[in-house]
């Protein structure tokens, strides 16, 4: 007998399957996520063996970062979860206000969580050198240069964890997260501003796209801190930007879609639709007038 596509082999009378659009399957997998997110995190990186001329890894160790992990969580989740709540307040609906929240909050916890479980599993696989690792390291003297080595071999840092975190740079963990966050946010705001509607003025657009900035500096921020190479940025950025339109689209339509701000399940009577009568028009006789105006009379 065959599987029901839809339950697959639930029960279509549990509550998550009568009422789909309140996401209970996917709250749970917010909780699993949330859960696997911290052994991930700490699970010891593969080592890679290295050169100790190896001028990509020889920069300083920076002891004060520019964004350290409390900012990034301040920046790349609190804020966007701020911003939300400030433009909800002002902009929603009460026929469907409080399920809008509900729905924009979890795809921000799914989007950011699901960002950070990808992304810690990522680099602990590759294992690729920070640019500081050397500083980490504090290599034995006296040790070939051009021969392959590992921390084992070379290394004298009494720090375990500052050593095994130089193995961690590839992809951007600060990068991902920012754009997980302020990207979801971006997108999240676009929605809710109407900024694709022709009728709307382009400012709109550019305060939508602030989110995006704050997270391009926070990621460029780690090349300045020699925290990690261009392309762990890169690689960070576009995974977190990636996951957070995959999962704002999950939930909500396109932003140049007639009804943007609207989650896609969501069963409220709440449109938008701005007749063209409801714009406002020139007189046709005041706009003869004008144009009478300005043709010259001849003699």
């Amino acid at each position: 007998m065959a599987v029901d596509r839809f339950s697959l082999g639930g029960s279509q009378r549990s509550f998550a399957y009568r009422v789909p659009k309140w996401r209970i399957p996917d709250v749970i997998l917010l909780i699993l996520v949330m859960i696997l997110s911290y052994p991930v995190y700490y699970q010891e990186p593969f080592q890679r063996q290295f050169y100790l001329n190896d001028l990509t890894i020889s920069h300083p160790y920076a002891v004060h970062q520019r964004v350290d992990d409390s900012m990034l969580f301040v920046y790349s989740f609190i804020v966007p979860l701020a911003s939300i709540l400030v433009v909800w307040v002002l902009l929603a609906d009460k026929r469907h206000r409080w399920y809008l929240l509900y729905i924009s909050l979890l795809g921000l916890l799914l989007s950011w969580f699901t960002t950070c479980l990808f992304t810690n599993y990522i680099k602990n696989w590759i294992g690729r050198l920070r640019p500081d690792f050397l500083d980490r390291c504090q290599p034995k003297p006296n040790l070939p240069l051009d021969t392959l080595l590992t921390a084992s071999e070379a290394c004298t840092a009494e720090n375990k964890s500052i050593l095994l975190d130089g193995f961690r740079t590839t992809p951007s963990g600060h990068s991902s997260e920012s754009f997980a966050g302020l990207g979801y946010l971006y997108l999240w705001l676009c929605g809710q501003l109407l900024t694709e509607h022709i009728q709307v003025g382009i400012w709109r657009k550019y305060i939508a796209m602030l989110p995006l900035l704050g997270a391009s500096l926070v990621a460029l921020s780690r090349t300045q801190d020699y925290r990690h190479h261009f392309i762990d940025v890169l690689l960070g950025s576009a995974l977190g930007y990636i996951i957070a339109h995959f999962i704002y689209r999950v939930y909500f339509p396109a932003i140049d879609s007639p009804v943007p701000f609207k989650p896609l399940l969501d069963d409220s009577a709440v449109t938008f639709d701005i007749p063209f009568d409801a714009i406002p028009q020139q007189d046709p006789d005041e706009q003869n007038d004008e144009e009478a105006q300005t043709i010259p009379t001849g003699i």
